[in-house]
C-alpha cells in the first residue's frame, strides 16, 4: 500500500514530502524528519486515511 509523508508547515497546512511503497518505509522516514525538522509529521495512505501522527521528541 503506498503511503505519503506530510510534514506540518508553520502557517499549520501540511505539505507532501514523499511517497513511499509501504507504511512501515513511511514511518521511519517520517520519524527522521520529524526529527531532524523538529515538525509534526503524518503518514498517510493513498485513500487519505492518516495512519500515524509523529510529533517531534
Amino acid at each position: 500500500m503506498q503511503t505519503q509523508v506530510l510534514m506540518q508547515a508553520t502557517d499549520g497546512s501540511w505539505n507532501s514530502s514523499k511517497i513511499y511503497p509501504n507504511p512501515l518505509l513511511a514511518y521511519i522516514a517520517a520519524r527522521k524528519l520529524s526529527r531532524q525538522e523538529q515538525r509534526t509529521c503524518r503518514t498517510v495512505c493513498s485513500s487519505g486515511q492518516v495512519l500515524d501522527e509523529i510529533h517531534p521528541q
